[in-house]
């Protein structure tokens, strides 16, 4: 954590809340899609309420911070515009999510009316953070202090907060987070309110979460990254990073059309769009073939981030019948431009464990899966040289390759 009073803001934080609600919309759409108790609905239920109302939250004291920046920086008076002009129209998206998770806890039959409307919340509400952490952050960044940023903080966030309040939020955002950001979020509070929160909250948000999310999704943070989980021999997620002498462009149609993805995978051999939303799109679901020494499996995905030039991401999809296939893992790739190429970040995290039973047989079966970063740097330098090889055959032959058609399922 930057304890630089004059240094420019460290706006990580703002990150680290973004990603906490990407986490849980998607638990939450995985939860919908199992069966579920009366009282797993309602522990289901309370907590997208929870979240909604932290957005709109979230959201107020972001309309205060662009009040701070505005007067010092005026020429980003269009983008801050544009950030409120978001704010407004996720709202009502927001409150749809609100009432239908009412109308869930009281009766399951409303599961669908909620998961459209999560669903629909995400395609506004995404695009808007990504923008958020691009661009209006970096002016927050060279706009204010530290010192001011972190008084921003504590008087809009944290004070009006009772310690009840802090230690929920406290332990959802620390939910599956890496050390570096496990520091920077406790550093958030004094050093007393700190013990009182970590240590009171800690089994009631474990409980909470095994009562909404099933026992086999693990909420701890990962605090030694270099090392085993404390439950199993798997690291729960992780990422890896490789410049490529290409636009973000041309990469992320590359990686978007998955029906590609055995030229450069270690496992995957071959991948094929299913009927359902047009591929590549947000929501498009694809069924991937996988083949690792004497062992053959498939897995249905479905892309849960389609920003062109800028990120793309599926999740595999849990079954409720085969517990082999229980587990679930959000694979993304991010592009981030710079004046050589684009710097290319893969990255994963286990949202469901495997079947506590399965974890020890994996992990010696595919002893590979046990850190997944070796695979994911091959899978990049794959990337690298089908780049370089296309722009090769387009040098010497003038046809260029057309790596964003998506063929569609017959």
């Amino acid at each position: 954590m930057n304890t630089d009073s004059a240094a420019p803001a460290d706006t990580r934080i703002n990150n680290i809340v973004h990603d906490a609600l990407r986490r849980d919309l998607n638990r939450t759409k995985t939860a919908l899609q199992e069966p579920h108790s009366p009282n797993q609905r309602v522990a289901i239920a309370d907590h997208v309420v929870w979240m909604t109302e932290f957005l709109h939250m979230h959201h107020r004291a972001e309309d205060t911070l662009w009040a701070l920046v505005l007067p010092r920086s005026p020429e980003a008076g269009p983008l801050l515009d544009q950030m409120a002009a978001d704010h407004a129209r996720v709202s009502p998206a927001i409150d749809r999510v609100a009432a239908a998770a009412e109308d869930f806890r009281l009766d399951g039959s409303a599961l669908q009316e909620l998961a459209s409307s999560v669903e629909a919340l995400e395609s506004e509400l995404l695009p808007h953070l990504r923008r958020e952490e691009d661009e209006a952050m970096p002016i927050v960044s060279r706009t204010l202090t530290q010192a001011e940023f972190a008084e921003w903080d504590r008087t809009t966030n944290i004070a009006p907060k009772s310690k009840r309040e802090l230690g929920i939020e406290g332990h959802w955002l620390i939910d599956s987070v890496d050390q570096e950001r496990y520091d920077l979020v406790v550093h958030l509070v004094p050093a007393a309110m700190r013990f009182f929160v970590l240590h009171a909250f800690a089994r009631p948000y474990r409980r909470a979460c095994a009562l909404r999310w099933g026992p086999d999704v693990d909420v701890t943070p990962n605090l030694n990254p270099e090392q085993a989980t404390t439950e199993t021999t798997f690291r729960t997620g992780g990422s890896v990073s490789l410049h490529i002498e290409a636009p973000p462009q041309v990469l992320y149609d590359i990686v978007a059309d998955v029906t590609h993805t055995g030229e450069r995978s270690p496992e995957c051999r071959s991948c094929t769009w299913l009927p359902g939303p047009p591929p590549g799109t947000l929501g498009a679901r694809f069924r991937g073939h996988n083949w690792s020494r004497h062992f053959r499996w498939s897995r249905v995905c479905e892309v849960v981030a389609a920003e062109p030039g800028a990120e793309f991401a599926f999740r595999t999809i849990p079954e409720r019948i085969d517990r082999t296939r229980h587990d679930s893992t959000i694979w993304s790739y991010t592009f981030t431009p710079d004046e050589q190429g684009t710097l290319v970040t893969h990255s994963y995290r286990i949202t469901v464990l495997p079947a506590r039973p399965l974890v020890w047989l994996y992990s010696r079966v595919f002893p590979q899966h046990t850190d997944m970063r070796p695979q994911m740097l091959q899978n990049l330098k794959a990337l690298r040289r089908q780049v370089t090889r296309s722009a090769v055959t387009t040098a010497r032959t003038g046809s260029p390759h057309q790596p964003g058609s998506f063929p569609h399922p017959t």
